[in-house]
């Protein structure tokens, strides 16, 4: 899959491959588009199932965006996976985004992303455990790992995150629910002034090693097509 879009003097262009268990979500707003859409994660739903379904990712999808970012692709999947010998839902949201970064430099780009997930992450923690992996160094704490990884298109950063998310709902005698979930995200820095974003969020998180691998197989693949002077994206 490849992505282009265009921003104020930066063309973006990338590509990349997704898992083919992701289906792509429309974007537009359009009950027919997400109707088609679920249909497929759901195939065996019956259609007020689909409605119900869609109804309730579109309300849940904003709480996951934190902005800034120009959105390429929205893809889901849904499914099952052994868990040590029992069947578990397995349900991911895939986002692949671009931003500006102000850098020309991959290296210094990421160098600057490490550093301020590393602050972010791991300024309460006294030690943090030092990860040291043939393609990726880092460090993992109590909620949270951070890695700088080499990937074909350059240096990246990786990251997995555990938090809890406050469901629309509830009032003073009833709370809003909580549900656990992860983010897992990989930001690689382009030759021209931007960041290329692949984030995955999953509620399943006893289901965390197999989107870490799902998130390094688009890592795997991804590369930079960077235009020429004066050339269209």
């Amino acid at each position: 899959m490849t992505a282009t879009s265009d921003a104020p003097k930066i063309p973006y262009a990338f590509s990349y491959r997704v898992p083919d268990e992701f289906v792509r979500l429309p974007e537009a707003d359009t009950l027919e588009g997400w109707d088609e859409a679920l249909g497929r994660l759901m195939p065996d739903a019956e259609a007020d199932e689909v409605a119900a379904a869609g109804l309730q990712l579109r309300r849940f999808l904003p709480m996951l965006s934190e902005g800034g970012e120009t959105t390429v692709l929205t893809a889901m999947c849904v499914g099952t996976e052994d868990v040590a010998g029992e069947e578990r839902l397995s349900m991911g949201l895939l986002a692949v985004s671009a931003q500006a970064s102000g850098h020309d430099d991959q290296l210094m780009a990421a160098e600057g992303i490490y550093r301020a997930k590393e602050q972010k992450f791991f300024a309460g923690e006294k030690e943090p455990q030092e990860l040291d992996y043939e393609l990726g160094k880092g460090l993992q704490g109590h909620q949270d790992m951070l890695l700088a990884v080499k990937l074909p298109g350059g240096p990246g950063v990786m990251s997995t995150s555990l938090r809890s998310l406050t469901l629309p709902g509830g009032d003073a005698e009833t709370p809003a629910p909580m549900v656990p979930f992860a983010s897992l995200q990989l930001i690689v820095p382009a030759p021209r002034g931007y960041c290329a974003y692949v984030t995955i969020t999953t509620p399943s998180v006893f289901l965390l090693d197999s989107y870490c691998m799902r998130l390094a197989h688009i890592g795997r693949t991804f590369g930079f097509d960077v235009p020429q002077a004066g050339a269209g994206t």
